[in-house]
């Protein structure tokens, strides 16, 4: 079994965690529009210069450090979108405004019928508000000003318990998914062309989510899909690297490409698994 390429696959995998955290940590929100574009331009100008100079040493690390940094900095972002959603969850709880999924119509499908969702005062039912109704503009600005705005509000702590239980869930899945590649004497690589076209509806239903349903049920069912998701391209990618190991490969381009997908296995279902949290109730 060759060890080299396993050293080199995750020295590669950690660095690369390592500078994401910290870019995270430093970019919590984007400034300007342009700074988001520009940012996820450089996520793909990054990502093709990584693959162009995988062989490549040291132009490689360099390559992958200014990946991971840009993946970091839109990480940031998203995690204090996630945080603020489920903060905005509790303050409605305390407001004992709660939601519900109605059916609508909507044109641009013909007139089929669609969900949306509402939100009603528990003393109150039966009167019911739009999210971009005046009453929830006004909610939205007390959140705003009675908690973002605070240095220290009341559901930081509960909010900073589930990014710490989304790392220990993504830190166990990678260890149970690297376990069960090394102790099953099954090829995984049959894995390889379901998971191809599983991605392809994956992102699919992200862009209807996005875009069409906003349903909070539908929302939940696709986000644990995409958990289950990239739970399976964990044991696909470490089957690889076993296979790799195998046959005695050593190069960097084996490892680059292997540290890339892992990596981005991992990041996935860490933001899937805090995104879940962040819609559970």
């Amino acid at each position: 079994m060759n060890e080299v390429l396993f050293f080199k696959t995750f020295v590669l995998v950690g660095g690369m965690l390592v500078i994401t955290s910290i870019a995270a940590r430093i970019n919590k929100a984007y400034e300007t529009t342009l700074e988001s574009i520009l940012t996820i331009g450089g996520t793909f100008l990054t990502l093709f210069i990584v693959w162009n100079q995988a062989d490549v040493f040291p132009n490689n690390l360099y390559a992958l450090a200014a990946f991971s940094f840009c993946i970091g900095w839109s990480m940031g972002p998203t995690i204090t979108m996630f945080g603020e959603s489920f903060k905005f969850r509790k303050y409605r709880q305390k407001l004992g405004l709660k939601s519900k999924t109605v059916q609508m119509k909507k044109s641009f499908w013909g007139g089929d019928e669609n969900k949306k969702t509402v939100y009603f005062y528990v003393d109150s039912p039966e009167k019911t508000y739009e999210a971009d109704s005046q009453e929830m503009i006004q909610v939205h600005n007390r959140f705003k000003q009675e908690v973002l705005t605070q240095d220290h509000d009341p559901y930081s702590q509960k909010w900073q318990n589930n990014v710490f239980f989304a790392l220990v869930a993504t830190t166990l899945s990678v260890f149970m998914t690297a376990g069960i590649v090394y102790f099953s004497e099954t090829d995984f690589g049959f894995l390889g062309s379901f998971l191809f076209f599983f991605i392809l509806a994956f992102v699919i239903l992200r862009l209807f989510k996005a875009y069409v349903i906003k349903d909070s049920s539908f929302s939940m069912i696709q986000t644990i899909g995409g958990i289950v998701l990239f739970t399976f391209y964990l044991i696909y990618d470490f089957n690889r690297l076993e296979k790799a190991m195998a046959r005695g490969d050593e190069s960097w381009g084996t490892a680059v490409d292997l540290a890339v997908n892992i990596y981005l296995d991992i990041i996935n279902l860490f933001l899937l698994i805090l995104e879940a949290l962040s819609e559970s109730n």
